[in-house]
């Protein structure tokens, strides 16, 4: 699953260095990029701030799917660090929505596309939506 991947990735190299492959995939490389420094942040990171500068990122592309997918991914790992349950339920019910929308937007025939991490490509795709949607429902059931 990419959410695990990038995540240890995240913590393996705490100087992770994201690269932008150029041209339309800019957005999405600094997407990306802003997961990896959340991640590596993990509990220190101010939450408001953090989802004010995610919100910012999905009003500059509202419909790239691939986006709103990373974005969920930093919402679902904010939530996992937060120990307030409200501020958790919002950030895993804003996730859940942004993956909904991200696989709704993507089709099912969408390609996946490559962003780079610590010099390795990586692919952001949309085989893993449904069951990262499990996920978010059992973390939420979990917190009832």
């Amino acid at each position: 699953m990419i959410r695990t991947l990038v995540l240890a990735l995240c913590l393996a190299a705490p100087a992770a260095c994201v690269t932008s492959p150029g041209g339309s995939g800019d957005k999405l490389q600094e997407a990306v990029s802003f997961m990896v420094s959340t991640g590596q942040h993990g509990e220190g990171v101010d939450i408001a701030e953090t989802t004010a500068t995610l919100d910012r990122e999905i009003a500059a592309s509202p419909n790239d799917p691939y986006v709103l997918k990373v974005a969920a991914m930093t919402r679902i790992s904010l939530a996992d660090n937060t120990s307030d349950p409200a501020t958790r339920k919002k950030l895993r019910t804003e996730a859940l929505a942004q993956l909904e929308k991200a696989a709704s937007v993507a089709g099912p025939n969408a390609k996946p596309r490559k962003v780079t991490l610590n010099g390795m490509d990586m692919d952001i795709g949309f085989d893993d939506v449904e069951e990262l949607k499990q996920q978010l429902h059992a973390a939420m059931t979990a917190d009832r």
